[in-house]
């Protein structure tokens, strides 16, 4: 009995050793606490560790979004946020990623699992500032988003159309990364923070506990300006009206604000394993429901609904699979290969 049991406890050692080689580690780049995509993405983790266990995720909360796409059409990263607009981006070799000269076959290299509102630019300011409309930021210091961003080109492109303003000759542009600049806006380090997150923001919100904020607002009439043309030229663009007191009473807005926003999704490298992928996207929706605990914004851009809306590039075949079992109707996946 003795040996028997020792050799019991052996046995299971050995399979608890085996199970733990077999499980697969992976890597999914993010946005940092508080944006939109952190909060989906760590529900995606939470899901697939909890329901998938072979396979645990662990997340990379650093660096902008395009980087995370870089690296994982170079294999070094497995999942990442990815949309239309990344996709478009890569696959035409332009904005962050006009030093490439493999950018169709990059793409080719990413898929996507399911797609999600990311909620809009909340171009947010302390009302202590004076700053009322956009035409005030001039000569003020404003965070447009993190260098070599594709949030940074779109700010831009807003700003210009607003105003006619360029960083550099009519505001100072300021360069860090998002979680850097949440914590320096925080401590009133600039003047103009621009998050895109969706409404309400838990980074906002937190921001407005304490603090008398406002939400600056686009102006519709300019919509036809060149740079706004070339804004919502580019794929899976947005217009949001955000209600004035959506962050409370101490949200200075007392009309809508015009607000813009796009679409995204989380992706993954192309070459993972479908039935593995299969698996993941399964335990996420077939448990959604505990995601949709994370924040009050999660149900309604999160959902089997949304998942298929604005794919990109091509879907992963597991993610697929798991959709059509499901008997939805895939819609039009943004792919210049056809």
């Amino acid at each position: 009995m003795r040996f028997a049991t020792v050799a019991a406890i052996a046995a299971a050692g050995a399979l608890c050793a085996a199970s733990a080689q077999a499980q697969q580690k992976f890597t999914l780049g993010s946005l940092p606490p508080g944006t939109t995509p952190f909060i989906v993405n760590t529900s995606w983790i939470q899901a697939v560790n909890k329901y998938v266990p072979e396979a645990e995720i662990r997340i990379s909360a650093t660096g902008p979004a395009l980087r995370h796409q870089l690296m994982a059409s170079e294999g070094k990263m497995d999942f990442f946020m990815y949309g239309v607009l990344g996709y478009h981006l890569m696959y035409k070799q332009i904005g962050p990623f006009k030093k490439i000269t493999d950018g169709p076959a990059r793409s080719h290299k990413l898929a996507t699992i399911f797609s999600y509102p990311i909620g809009v630019y909340h171009f947010v300011v302390y009302e202590s500032s004076g700053i009322k409309t956009l035409a005030d930021i001039k000569g003020k210091r404003v965070f447009l988003g993190p260098p070599g961003g594709a949030a940074t080109r779109n700010t831009k492109l807003l700003v210009e159309a607003m105003t006619g303003y360029k960083p550099g000759a009519d505001f100072k542009q300021i360069k860090m990364g998002w979680g850097p600049a949440q914590n320096a806006f925080l401590d009133r380090k600039f003047d103009v923070w621009i998050p895109v997150t969706n409404a309400p923001s838990p980074a906002v919100q937190q921001l407005a506990l304490k603090n008398k904020i406002r939400l600056l607002s686009l102006d519709r009439s300019k919509f036809d300006h060149p740079a706004a043309k070339r804004y919502f030229g580019q794929p899976g663009r947005t217009v949001i009206e955000v209600p004035p007191d959506i962050y409370g009473e101490n949200q200075a807005n007392e009309e809508p604000v015009v607000a813009t926003g796009a679409w995204v999704g989380l992706g993954v490298r192309a070459s993972m394993s479908e039935e593995l992928v299969y698996k993941m996207t399964k335990a996420f929706f077939e448990h959604v429901d505990e995601a949709w605990q994370a924040a009050a914004w999660m149900k309604g851009a999160v959902n089997l609904e949304n998942a298929v809306s604005a794919p990109a590039g091509r879907l992963h075949p597991g993610a697929e699979r798991y959709y059509r079992e499901k008997g939805l109707e895939i819609g039009k996946i943004l792919n210049y290969d056809k």
